[in-house]
């Protein structure tokens, strides 16, 4: 299953829409995927919003009651969790 979200920023006569706000918007969606072994994260973007996206998922595990510590670690180190920004 894949699930594709697209936030523009700059789109013509649109409200600004961040990646980490989407994050923040879908959380009851993404905090059980966040402890699911075979969920996998794909973020594509300008490198400046790699801190701002970390930081919703780690507010999404957290408000959910999980360790982002934990997660977070598992997440880099299992290769699960993949920004990639230029």
């Amino acid at each position: 299953f894949i699930d594709i979200n697209f936030a523009f920023s700059r789109a013509p006569n649109q409200p600004k829409t961040y990646v980490q706000d989407l994050i923040r918007q879908r959380a009851a969606d993404l905090a059980p995927l966040l402890s699911d072994p075979n969920a996998c994260f794909y973020v594509c973007g300008l490198k400046a919003m790699e801190e701002g996206v970390v930081l919703a998922l780690r507010d999404v595990a957290q408000n959910a009651g999980l360790s982002w510590d934990l997660i977070g670690a598992a997440l880099k180190r299992e290769g699960r969790l993949h920004l990639e920004t230029y």
